[in-house]
Protein backbone atom coordinates (compact mmCIF):
# COMPACT_ATOMS: atom_id res chain seq x y z
CA UNK A 1 0.00 0.00 0.00
CA UNK A 2 1.35 3.23 -1.16
CA UNK A 3 2.14 6.27 2.13
CA UNK A 4 -0.91 8.35 0.31
CA UNK A 5 -3.31 5.21 0.32
CA UNK A 6 -2.38 4.37 4.08
CA UNK A 7 -2.78 8.55 5.47
CA UNK A 8 -6.64 8.77 3.20
CA UNK A 9 -7.09 5.79 5.28
CA UNK A 10 -5.72 6.44 8.33
CA UNK A 11 -8.08 9.90 7.94
CA UNK A 12 -10.81 7.87 7.62
CA UNK A 13 -10.03 6.48 10.79
CA UNK A 14 -9.83 9.38 12.07
CA UNK A 15 -6.69 10.78 12.81
CA UNK A 16 -6.36 14.31 12.87
CA UNK A 17 -2.56 14.66 11.82
CA UNK A 18 -3.24 12.35 9.06
CA UNK A 19 -4.56 15.17 6.38
CA UNK A 20 -1.53 17.68 7.24
CA UNK A 21 0.92 14.77 6.66
CA UNK A 22 -0.88 14.00 3.49
CA UNK A 23 -0.99 17.82 1.72
CA UNK A 24 2.21 18.99 3.41
CA UNK A 25 4.41 18.66 0.52
CA UNK A 26 1.68 19.73 -1.77
CA UNK A 27 0.92 22.98 -0.38
CA UNK A 28 3.81 25.11 -1.49
CA UNK A 29 3.01 24.40 -5.28
CA UNK A 30 -1.10 24.20 -5.15
CA UNK A 31 -1.04 27.64 -4.38
CA UNK A 32 1.48 28.59 -6.90
CA UNK A 33 -0.84 26.86 -9.12
CA UNK A 34 -4.00 28.92 -8.11
CA UNK A 35 -2.14 31.99 -8.09
CA UNK A 36 -1.38 31.27 -11.78
CA UNK A 37 -4.91 31.28 -12.03
CA UNK A 38 -6.10 33.85 -10.06
CA UNK A 39 -3.47 36.08 -10.52
CA UNK A 40 -3.83 37.29 -6.83
CA UNK A 41 -2.25 36.52 -3.38
CA UNK A 42 -5.69 36.70 -1.52
CA UNK A 43 -7.82 34.85 -3.90
CA UNK A 44 -4.90 32.32 -4.15
CA UNK A 45 -4.87 31.70 -0.38
CA UNK A 46 -9.07 31.17 -0.66
CA UNK A 47 -8.84 28.92 -3.52
CA UNK A 48 -6.26 26.72 -1.42
CA UNK A 49 -8.24 27.12 1.50
CA UNK A 50 -11.73 25.56 -0.46
CA UNK A 51 -9.54 23.12 -2.55
CA UNK A 52 -8.17 21.60 1.34
CA UNK A 53 -11.96 21.75 2.68
CA UNK A 54 -12.73 19.79 -0.67
CA UNK A 55 -10.37 17.09 -0.39
CA UNK A 56 -11.04 16.80 3.44
CA UNK A 57 -14.51 16.50 2.80
CA UNK A 58 -14.16 13.67 -0.22
CA UNK A 59 -11.60 11.56 1.90
CA UNK A 60 -14.22 11.60 4.37
CA UNK A 61 -17.08 10.36 1.58
CA UNK A 62 -14.89 7.58 0.54
CA UNK A 63 -14.66 9.11 -2.68
CA UNK A 64 -12.02 6.79 -4.66
CA UNK A 65 -8.69 8.33 -5.67
CA UNK A 66 -6.09 6.38 -7.14
CA UNK A 67 -3.69 9.07 -7.14
CA UNK A 68 -3.89 11.92 -4.96
CA UNK A 69 -1.73 14.26 -6.28
CA UNK A 70 -3.26 14.85 -9.57
CA UNK A 71 -6.48 14.15 -8.32
CA UNK A 72 -5.86 16.99 -5.53
CA UNK A 73 -4.47 19.49 -8.45
CA UNK A 74 -7.39 18.63 -10.23
CA UNK A 75 -9.32 20.03 -7.16
CA UNK A 76 -7.50 23.17 -7.14
CA UNK A 77 -7.88 23.99 -10.60
CA UNK A 78 -11.38 23.74 -10.21
CA UNK A 79 -11.50 25.60 -6.79
CA UNK A 80 -9.91 28.00 -8.37
CA UNK A 81 -11.27 28.69 -11.90
CA UNK A 82 -14.71 28.70 -9.96
CA UNK A 83 -12.73 32.02 -7.69
CA UNK A 84 -12.15 33.23 -11.16
CA UNK A 85 -15.58 33.16 -12.37
CA UNK A 86 -16.81 34.43 -9.09
CA UNK A 87 -14.81 37.62 -9.03
CA UNK A 88 -13.53 38.23 -12.99
CA UNK A 89 -10.25 39.82 -12.21
CA UNK A 90 -7.91 40.47 -14.10
CA UNK A 91 -4.81 42.23 -11.72
CA UNK A 92 -2.05 41.05 -11.78
CA UNK A 93 0.18 41.52 -8.40
CA UNK A 94 3.71 40.47 -7.57
CA UNK A 95 4.53 36.67 -7.08
CA UNK A 96 4.61 35.82 -3.31
CA UNK A 97 7.18 34.59 -1.59
CA UNK A 98 5.22 31.76 -0.10
CA UNK A 99 7.35 28.76 -2.13
CA UNK A 100 9.74 27.59 0.53
CA UNK A 101 13.23 26.90 -1.01
CA UNK A 102 14.16 23.15 0.10
CA UNK A 103 17.85 22.78 0.63
CA UNK A 104 19.80 20.02 -1.28
CA UNK A 105 22.15 18.64 1.53
CA UNK A 106 25.05 21.75 1.65
CA UNK A 107 26.05 21.01 -1.35
CA UNK A 108 25.44 24.71 -2.96
CA UNK A 109 26.38 27.67 -1.15
CA UNK A 110 24.01 30.41 0.32
CA UNK A 111 24.86 33.04 -2.83
CA UNK A 112 24.12 29.99 -5.29
CA UNK A 113 20.64 29.46 -3.65
CA UNK A 114 19.60 33.37 -3.59
CA UNK A 115 20.56 33.08 -7.41
CA UNK A 116 18.94 30.03 -8.03
CA UNK A 117 15.57 31.14 -6.08
CA UNK A 118 16.11 34.55 -8.11
CA UNK A 119 16.41 33.10 -11.23
CA UNK A 120 13.41 30.66 -10.51
CA UNK A 121 11.25 33.65 -9.14
CA UNK A 122 12.15 35.84 -12.59
CA UNK A 123 10.81 32.67 -15.04
CA UNK A 124 7.42 32.31 -12.82
CA UNK A 125 6.84 36.27 -13.28
CA UNK A 126 8.00 35.93 -17.30
CA UNK A 127 5.49 32.50 -17.23
CA UNK A 128 2.76 34.58 -15.52
CA UNK A 129 3.01 36.89 -18.42
CA UNK A 130 1.41 34.30 -20.91
CA UNK A 131 -2.28 33.64 -21.37
CA UNK A 132 -3.69 31.00 -18.48
CA UNK A 133 -4.28 28.34 -20.83
CA UNK A 134 -0.38 28.15 -21.40
CA UNK A 135 0.99 28.88 -17.82
CA UNK A 136 -0.40 26.46 -16.02
CA UNK A 137 0.67 23.63 -18.02
CA UNK A 138 4.06 24.50 -18.69
CA UNK A 139 4.13 25.83 -14.44
CA UNK A 140 2.68 22.23 -13.45
CA UNK A 141 5.64 20.29 -15.97
CA UNK A 142 8.08 22.56 -15.40
CA UNK A 143 8.01 23.02 -11.88
CA UNK A 144 5.90 20.47 -10.23
CA UNK A 145 7.66 17.65 -12.34
CA UNK A 146 3.93 16.51 -13.59
CA UNK A 147 3.95 14.21 -16.99
CA UNK A 148 2.04 15.47 -19.93
CA UNK A 149 -1.06 12.83 -18.51
CA UNK A 150 -1.02 13.88 -14.98
CA UNK A 151 -1.76 17.42 -16.60
CA UNK A 152 -3.96 16.51 -18.72
CA UNK A 153 -6.28 14.93 -16.20
CA UNK A 154 -5.45 17.78 -13.32
CA UNK A 155 -6.69 20.34 -16.69
CA UNK A 156 -9.37 17.84 -17.84
CA UNK A 157 -7.94 18.26 -21.67
CA UNK A 158 -7.10 15.73 -24.20
CA UNK A 159 -3.12 15.20 -23.82
CA UNK A 160 -2.52 16.46 -27.69
CA UNK A 161 -4.38 20.10 -25.98
CA UNK A 162 -1.61 19.91 -23.41
CA UNK A 163 1.49 19.78 -25.68
CA UNK A 164 -0.09 22.31 -28.50
CA UNK A 165 -0.76 24.55 -25.29
CA UNK A 166 2.86 23.63 -24.07
CA UNK A 167 4.98 24.23 -27.36
CA UNK A 168 2.88 27.49 -27.88
CA UNK A 169 4.00 28.88 -24.42
CA UNK A 170 7.52 28.09 -24.84
CA UNK A 171 7.59 29.98 -28.22
CA UNK A 172 5.60 33.15 -26.76
CA UNK A 173 8.16 32.49 -23.58
CA UNK A 174 11.01 32.68 -25.26
CA UNK A 175 9.98 35.89 -27.19
CA UNK A 176 8.79 37.15 -23.74
CA UNK A 177 12.42 36.65 -22.33
CA UNK A 178 14.12 38.01 -25.86
CA UNK A 179 12.07 41.13 -26.03
CA UNK A 180 12.52 41.43 -21.30
CA UNK A 181 16.79 41.52 -22.51
CA UNK A 182 16.57 39.05 -18.86
CA UNK A 183 18.12 35.94 -21.01
CA UNK A 184 20.61 35.68 -23.84
CA UNK A 185 20.49 32.54 -26.50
Amino acid sequence: MKKEDELVKKIREGDKDAFGHLVKDLLSSAYQTAFLILRSKEHAEDALQNALEGAYISIMKNSDMTHFKPWFYRVVYSKSIDLYRKNNRHGVTELDDYHQQEGDGGFNSAQQLIIQKENKQEMLACILELKKEQSLPIYLHYYEEMSIKEISLVLGENMNTVKSRMKRGKQMLARVLKDSNRYTE
